[in-house]
């Protein structure tokens, strides 16, 4: 049963959280500091500036100190630009929770609003990891002696990241779930970060009441389908290359 607007709780915008962009930030200048002093004075010309799967350089340009920076920054600054609009993103849906055509009760704007801020909390020190393995491939990829072991340890980073990422997202939303409990229909639908109800014939579920929020329903095999194709390939190749590059 739903409450009247009047009795909806006061939830303000989501804190931004600036100290990890500045994390990334101070770390990125460190190491193009260190990448520019000790590596690019032994570069040859051309210089390389791109890598394949095993770590061998590609394709090469002339030196130039300009194209240096520029390949240093190019991943920190997509990072820290998908950082800033993903903050945005989740501030800006935090302060409209409880408009119209959003949350139909009090517990249900709570839920929202506290895995909104959850989200925003952690997905900081996400990318700033993910800005690190970044670097730290790029400072490998220069050292004098290569080896595949730093695109190993890189993907290693991103998939144990990535699983720590999405496992403290499913617990504090178990948490916020106790705290704010859903209505007798809701619940057992949810498994984990997935919507798992056979009697719902949507694959695609929207899981959040103000919209671009979607799960897949894998209580209907076209969602397991999709949920492997989206999720379980991606890992599987990744764990293929790891164990080629390994073992190579």
């Amino acid at each position: 049963m739903s409450v009247s607007r009047e009795k909806m709780p006061k939830l303000p915008p989501v804190d931004f959280r600036w100290r990890w962009i500045i994390a990334i930030v101070i770390t990125t200048l460190i190491i193009a500091a260190v990448l520019i002093t000790t590596y690019y004075p032994q570069l040859p010309d051309p210089m390389p500036v791109h890598w394949n799967a095993a770590g061998e350089a590609d394709n090469w340009e002339a030196k130039s100190l300009r194209t240096f920076v520029s390949l240093i920054f190019l991943g920190p600054a997509i990072i820290v630009l998908t950082l800033i609009g993903g903050q945005a993103l989740i501030r800006m849906q935090s302060a409209h929770i409880t408009d119209p055509g959003g949350a139909q009760t009090a517990n249900e704007a709570q839920r929202t609003w506290w895995g909104l801020d959850s989200t925003m909390k952690h997905l900081g020190w996400y990318m700033f990891l993910i800005n690190l393995a970044v670097l730290g491939l790029l400072l490998d990829s220069y050292r004098p002696t290569q080896s595949n072991w730093g695109i190993v340890i890189t993907l290693l980073v991103l998939l144990l990241a990535t699983a720590a990422f999405i496992w403290v997202i499913v617990k504090d939303m178990k948490e916020i779930e106790q705290k704010y409990p859903k209505t007798e229909s809701e619940r057992g639908k949810t498994w984990g970060i997935f919507y798992n109800d056979p009697e719902d014939k949507r694959v695609l579920v929207e899981t959040s009441p103000m919209g671009g929020h979607f799960t897949f329903n894998i209580g209907r095999t076209a969602g397991k389908i999709w949920a492997i194709i989206l999720f379980g390939v991606p890992v599987a190749l990744l764990l293929g290359l790891l164990v080629t590059l390994v073992v190579s």
